[in-house]
């Protein structure tokens, strides 16, 4: 069925997604997505906790690049209580130094608590990304979601999985959202996240059909994946 749509969720999902889309030619590339919304279900209860605001307050969260520590939440663009957040929360401090990383990193800190993956967590996510294509978008907010870059107006490069800020129609299909700042910070963050995912491609080469692909992740690198998560 062309019209079927697919949410990777196992790691590097990503690439894995990446992987699925270039083997499934006769399908729709914008079919495929990989599960970035528990990120960004991390990243709004982080900013609701710290603004001392309700979860449903917090909108327009976006996660940029990799479902990994590399992984770019976004707050640039956030609002909570229909302001932006950077006017809320007056600590740029605390987004750049704790907000960023704790959301990047809360996975693993919750396997090396529990001892296990938040799979509930998961499963929300997976709901809530599902529930997002088959709901209009209220104006203004979006969601988050590893999809194909192609044609997108950031300046990351086309033939890769990348998680972007999105709207639907509530179709089941969605846009890449295209009203999104950028600012040098959170340029620098995209890019180190995009330059990860050529690399992780580069080492799929051989599954996606992609010639010349030479793979510069090897012994010693470091391993920005989240053990068990997902």
């Amino acid at each position: 069925d062309r019209n079927c749509k697919v949410i990777v969720v196992g790691n590097p999902c990503c690439t894995n997604a990446l992987i699925a889309m270039e083997n499934a030619p006769n399908l729709p590339r914008k079919n495929f997505n990989a599960l970035t919304r528990l990120d960004e279900n991390r990243a709004k209860s982080q900013l609701a906790l710290k603004a001392g605001k309700f979860y449903t307050s917090v909108n327009r969260v976006a996660v940029w690049g990799n479902h990994s520590t590399t992984q770019v939440p976004d707050f640039l663009n956030a609002k909570i209580g229909g302001l932006p957040a950077m006017n809320v929360i007056r600590d740029n401090q605390w987004f750049k130094e704790e907000f960023t990383p704790k959301v990047a990193l809360r996975g693993g800190a919750l396997i090396k608590k529990w001892g296990r993956s938040s799979a509930a967590s998961t499963a929300v996510s997976v709901a809530d990304s599902i529930r997002s294509l088959i709901t209009p978008t209220p104006p203004g907010d979006c969601f988050s979601s590893g999809v194909c870059s192609d044609g997108n107006l950031y300046g990351i490069q086309e033939g890769l999985n990348f998680s972007f800020p999105c709207r639907s129609k509530g179709d089941g299909d969605y846009e890449i959202c295209n009203d999104f700042i950028i600012d040098d910070w959170l340029r620098m963050k995209i890019k180190a996240a995009e330059e990860e995912l050529i690399q992780e491609r580069d080492c799929v080469s051989h599954l996606i059909g992609r010639e010349g692909g030479a793979c510069q992740i090897g012994p010693g690198a470091p391993d920005t994946s989240v053990p068990g998560e997902n």
